[in-house]
């Protein structure tokens, strides 16, 4: 055991010794967590820049030998989640001011576990460290505050997506033990019928934890990771899935030479997801909601890029192949940065206004934090697709590689990629509606309401904190480009190059390349040439003529001021949205008798109100599928469970003749 193998383990140990101080203090847990979490990034990053990280090992259940261990594919995926659960488990301490440990001890567990799972060395301590996992965050979401119903349907729910996660996963791991032999990460399993098995459960499997199409609408990711705690939805929607993410890109590097369709199906998905996570984001009104709708585009994205990755290698186009890879990790990276800013700041919201509806909240939580104001607009900026920070950064890569599905040997890919790009781009303009709107209705939106009572003391520097981080990881994006460069390695199975270079007067290595002849991109300059922009208009508003300014009242549609009407909700920003796209989101009209109403303070007699709602075929589905088996749970109960004796001898009985006569069969 080495050094950093040593600080792993301890930071593992870590995570776990602060579930046990919750019971003495919920500070104590966070505190813990929040050290095991700093340690946790230290190693990582020290991976990522050549060190190694080997802890003790030992001889599993099953016989194989295990350990502690990083390399730089999971070692990324560790200094992504170390950083996120430092500001987290800072935040939590001025955030968890509940009665019960049991949030901390929940907590806790969850980082631990997750900790586990990217330091395992084989997938028993994977599997055992995913499944642990999935039983804390569980256990998160049961402290939310509200309904009780609510609360525990949204956690069962969460709960049954996630075992149904871990069986894919299951069968996955057991495909890689069948056609290589061992337990261990390292062979990899290549001209073997077992490989598109164990692509299409893992894919599917790590895709439930990522919440993608079809795995995504209605009761699951959006509504549990909204019902959580704040500090939980940040974990839950930052890290949770960047775990699922992580087994992905595991599955992907030990089955090289992938055929075309493996590509073209993740591409496809990936585009389905990013297009209806960003739709039902901007028709969302919920202050976690909304952020957890986006968590599902972003993972989107990363699978489009993924996609692209695999499509490029099968097609022998290596320089498109790595450039995509670069662009699902950095993808990877913003979105847990950024979401985690957006997370936290809803829990601001929720202490200061004591709601999560947007149109309740109305901008009574602005002016209380400056750390609060500036995080949570860098963080929708960023999550919008605004220069230079990181989320333009990233967005901008996975459409280049977008822009380069022309060079694809298929006509039928080229198609698939077309398409791709096409729900891509108009997704980029619908998470842009959703990122205005939790901004302007939060933050920026004039106060109509009573005064806010504070957000809480200490939460706003936080925010503002890893607001902070999302600008830095943009402007110096090329950098952390190269720093990536070991993890990309891994996955691509071959040293690589990060696609960095320079132009004409800007210094080389500060600007990002597509592939020529496409796009560069030199994120360091944005900001300079707005600086030198900024003086100049500066200058000649100093030095140039004073006008004094003109006000003029603002156009309401003919109503004068305080009328009925002039007060602009949230839900009637994005009602647009919900007309427009009315075929995919199925809008109906409800109209109900609305007697006398008051708008900003105006009584007024209204015959009806009309209300939109949004058809879910999905929920449909999910609320067909439980039904189906809670009848058939019901015909068993009441046949072969009954209670008779005979019975279950009967079911004993015929189960060991099956058995019997199967290994009879085998020998």
């Amino acid at each position: 055991m080495d050094l950093l193998g040593g600080l792993l383990v301890l930071a593992v140990a870590t995570f776990f010794g602060g579930a046990a101080l919750s019971f003495a203090g919920r500070t104590l847990g966070y505190l813990a967590s929040a050290i095991g979490a700093a340690v946790l990034a230290v190693v990582a990053f020290a991976v990522l820049v050549g060190g190694i990280a080997t802890g003790p090992s030992w001889s599993g259940p099953l016989g194989d030998p295990e350990a502690l261990t990083l390399d730089p594919l999971s070692a990324f995926f560790a200094l992504a989640a170390g950083l996120v659960w430092v500001a987290t488990s800072l935040y939590s301490i001025a955030y968890d001011d509940r009665s019960s440990p049991l949030l901390a001890v929940c907590y806790s567990l969850t980082l631990g576990s997750i900790a586990l799972l990217l330091s395992a060395s084989d997938q028993v301590l994977f599997l055992l460290g995913w499944e642990t996992m999935t039983l804390a965050s569980y256990g998160m979401i049961l402290q939310a505050r509200g309904r009780g119903d609510r609360v525990f349907s949204a956690a069962f729910v969460f709960l049954a997506f996630g075992e149904a996660s871990t069986l894919f996963v299951v069968l996955a791991v057991a495909g890689l033990r069948v056609g290589t032999g061992t337990f261990a990460f390292g062979p990899t399993l290549t001209g073997n019928p077992l490989a598109t098995l164990v692509f299409v459960a893992g894919l599917i499997g790590f895709g439930l934890k990522m919440g993608i199409a079809p795995f995504h609408m209605s009761e699951w990711l959006p509504i549990a990771h909204s019902s959580a705690p704040s500090n939980a939805s940040a974990v839950l929607s930052s890290t949770l899935t960047l775990a699922g993410a992580y087994g992905l890109f595991r599955i992907v590097s030990l089955l090289p030479n992938p055929p075309l369709w493996w590509g073209a199906t993740m591409l496809g998905i990936g585009a389905v997801s990013a297009l209806l996570g960003a739709l039902y984001a901007a028709v969302s009104e919920h202050t976690k909601g909304l952020p957890a709708y986006s968590t599902i585009e972003n993972n989107g994205l990363i699978l489009v890029a993924l996609g692209i990755a695999l499509l490029a290698r099968s097609d022998g186009i290596l320089g498109l192949a790595v450039f995509a890879m670069f662009a699902a990790f950095y993808q990877a990276l913003a979105h847990a940065v950024a979401k985690t800013a957006l997370f936290l700041s809803a829990g601001y919201v929720e202490h200061a206004a004591h709601t999560f509806d947007l149109n309740s909240v109305d901008g009574r939580v602005k002016d209380t934090s400056r750390g609060e104001y500036a995080g949570t607009l860098l963080a929708t900026l960023s999550l919008a697709a605004g220069p230079p920070l990181a989320g333009f950064v990233s967005e901008w890569m996975v459409l280049e590689a977008l822009f380069q599905s022309y060079r694809f040997g298929q006509p039928w890919v080229e198609f698939v990629g077309l398409l791709a790009g096409a729900a891509v781009a108009l997704a980029a303009g619908l998470i842009l509606v959703a990122m205005v709107k939790f901004a302007g209705f939060s933050l920026l939106w004039r106060p109509r309401a009573s005064a806010s009572t504070g957000g809480g003391t200490g939460l706003g520097a936080v925010v503002g904190g890893v607001g902070a981080g999302v600008l830095l990881l943009g402007v110096f994006a090329p950098w952390v480009l190269r720093f990536l460069t070991p993890a990309v390695s891994t996955l691509a199975g071959t040293p690589v190059v990060a696609p960095v270079s320079g132009l004409l007067l800007v210094p080389n290595g500060w600007s990002i390349v597509s592939g020529s002849p496409f796009g560069i991109l030199s994120p360091p300059m944005i900001p300079i040439v707005v600086l030198i922009g900024m003086t100049v208009g500066i200058g000649y508003l100093w030095l140039g003529p004073r006008r004094a300014p003109r006000t003029v009242p603002p156009w309401m549609a003919g109503n004068a001021p305080g009328a009925p009407g002039e007060t602009y909700t949230s839900f009637g920003y994005s009602t647009g949205i919900r007309i427009m796209m009315g075929s995919v989101l199925g809008t109906r009209e409800v109209r109900a008798s609305a007697g006398a109403v008051s708008v900003a303070g105006v009584d007024a007699i209204e015959p009806y109100s009309v209300d939109l709602e949004v058809f879910d075929a999905f929920k449909l589905f999910y609320e067909a599928l439980v039904r189906f088996g809670v009848g058939l749970s019901t015909i068993l109960k009441s046949t072969i469970m009954a209670g008779r004796l005979g019975r279950y001898l009967a079911y004993v009985l015929i189960v060991v003749l099956v058995v019997v006569v199967y290994v009879a069969a085998a020998a």
